[in-house]
């Protein structure tokens, strides 16, 4: 299994220095990926960390600056409510800055309010996504370009995308729990990119997946939160939905890990300040003990 981080480019203890220690730190250590999270214009009591946040693709950019191995993603980049051309060129660009080490996960997002206040349909948002998804992969592999939307009304008539990204295929994850998101994992992902349920629930879940048309040997590549200063093992999202994470407890992170690879997990982007609360020098003792106490071992 191969384990990225999730940065804190949100939540109270968010800021650049937060978000260059970790990924700097993370890249030492010898993670494969570091992540940042996607929200832009949050309500007001929200009850959610993401009310304060740097933008993800804008901080992408700056991580590119700065590392030189580890891979760069958005966990997720919620494509529908942006402008996907203006977000596609951002994209492309982090790419070249960064040589070639960009990943994107992408959901069709949850809050309608923070859809109202960008100007974007949240009720149509999942076929526009569906468009959105072949949109990128049109723009990423040609430089001269002809689009038709028929739901998104994108029309592309010999436009020029340059220059090209390093990469020739972008990797792309589908976030998102629901069988609307697994069918679209299936039908335009490279992986399946759920948040971890308790365990008897993920394993309903991934079996729900696995029963899907194409999905036999679909990647999953879950998103898993963590506090390194309590033994709790439960967190109820501001969704309201249970979810595990990973605790202080290395021996019971152990078996979880090894819980998810028998599941069938190939990738986790484990988020050290789950909650947006979690100090920095806790998330870098929490990604250092999982390295050494965790995944060396399993």
């Amino acid at each position: 299994m191969k384990f990225g981080v999730c940065l804190p480019n949100y939540g109270e203890t968010g800021s650049e220095e937060a978000l260059r220690t970790v990924a700097i730190k993370s890249e030492e250590l010898g993670y494969d990926s570091v992540w940042t999270t996607d929200h832009v214009l949050m309500p007001t009591k929200s009850e959610t960390p993401y009310e304060s946040i740097l933008e993800s693709l804008a901080s992408l950019a700056y991580l590119a600056g700065i590392t030189g191995k580890v891979k760069l993603g958005v966990s997720s980049l919620i494509l529908a409510m942006r402008n996907p051309i203006v977000a596609v060129k951002q994209l492309a660009t982090v790419d070249i800055l960064s040589g070639g080490r960009l990943m994107l996960a992408t959901s069709a997002g949850w809050n309608e309010k923070e859809f109202e206040y960008l100007g974007s349909n949240f009720h149509d948002r999942g076929v526009r996504l569906d468009e959105y998804l072949q949109l990128l992969r049109a723009l990423w592999i040609s430089g001269l370009v002809r689009f038709d939307g028929k739901r998104s009304r994108i029309t592309c008539d010999q436009a020029v995308f340059e220059p090209q990204p390093v990469q020739r295929k972008l990797t792309v994850w589908i976030a998102g729990n629901s069988k609307a998101a697994m069918r679209r994992a299936i039908k335009y992902g490279d992986a399946w990119h759920p948040n971890v349920p308790p365990l008897d629930a993920f394993k309903n879940l991934v079996a729900e997946f696995r029963k899907l048309p194409g999905a036999e040997r679909k990647p999953i590549c879950v998103r898993i939160g963590m506090q390194i200063k309590s033994k709790n093992r439960d967190y109820v999202s501001p969704r309201g939905d249970k979810r595990l994470i990973l605790s202080s407890d290395m021996g019971e992170n152990r078996n979880t890990i090894s819980a998810l690879a028998e599941i069938g997990v190939e990738y986790a982007v484990v988020a050290p300040s789950f909650d947006g609360k979690v100090s920095v020098d806790e998330q870098l003792d929490g990604i250092t003990r999982l390295r050494d106490e965790v995944i060396h071992s399993v």
